[in-house]
């Protein structure tokens, strides 16, 4: 685990993983807590972590979606089951490619574009991602998006989708995290989980919500600017 230093306006400054903003969850065991620098702070700790203390507010929460034997047994907001019907018949001709091979980089302008990410942050995120799992859409031989989600322990943890916004009216994102959940199901995995966030969107997936943790150790006035109420204290 590699560490980075977060500088708040006043001039002080907190610890955190280095990788937290690219990755689902963060997770810490008891034998890590001596060895993080200090003041430290990370949040979006996996709610089955045992570090940590629990976060609160609805942005704060998981969206997992429970797999049943098959997507017709999944319980989806109406709206959500109608439009799915919708998407996939605009996309009765769009070609779907598994891991293909140098999928992020070939959609990456778009997350640039997009994002505005730094070089170095980018090129920090793919060395991160190796390993993840990854569905292109193509029409012909355009490429129209590619969904990324990660192997997490009996299920699929999402992670974006980068794609073409000249072609938003085949709802690509959408479509393919259809068939990524699709393809989890398949593969009787027990849970598609879309990540932490209160998106309407996520909603609509009659996701199990559950309130993920954050672990501070800290001096109380780095704290009370935090807005923390509960750290471990190392004044």
């Amino acid at each position: 685990m590699e560490f980075e230093k977060v500088f708040l306006e006043d001039g002080g400054f907190y610890w955190t993983w280095r990788d937290v903003d690219f990755m689902p969850y963060a997770w810490l065991e008891e034998k890590d807590l001596t060895k993080l620098p200090l003041p430290f702070y990370v949040q979006d700790i996996h709610p089955d972590c045992p570090v940590g203390f629990e976060c609160e507010g609805e942005e704060s929460k998981t969206n997992e979606i429970l797999l049943p034997d098959s997507f017709e047994e999944l319980k989806l907001d109406n709206d959500l089951r109608k439009d799915l019907r919708r998407i996939e018949k605009k996309n009765s001709s769009t070609e779907i490619v598994p891991n293909e091979k140098n999928a992020l980089e070939k959609a990456g302008k778009w997350f640039l574009d997009l994002w505005n990410e730094e070089p170095v942050e980018f090129k920090r995120r793919l060395l991160v991602w190796k390993g993840v799992s990854t569905l292109s859409a193509y029409s012909g031989e355009k490429l129209l998006g590619v969904h990324i989600s990660i192997p997490a322990k009996n299920g699929l943890d999402y992670l974006g989708c980068w794609w073409d916004r000249s072609s938003k009216s085949l709802s690509i994102p959408t479509f393919l995290l259809m068939k990524d959940v699709e393809r989890a199901i398949s593969m009787n995995l027990s849970f598609y989980d879309l990540g932490v966030g209160d998106e309407p969107y996520k909603k609509q997936w009659g996701v199990v919500e559950r309130q993920t943790k954050y672990y501070a150790a800290m001096k109380p006035p780095l704290a009370k600017k935090l807005g923390l109420k509960r750290f471990v204290d190392i004044a």
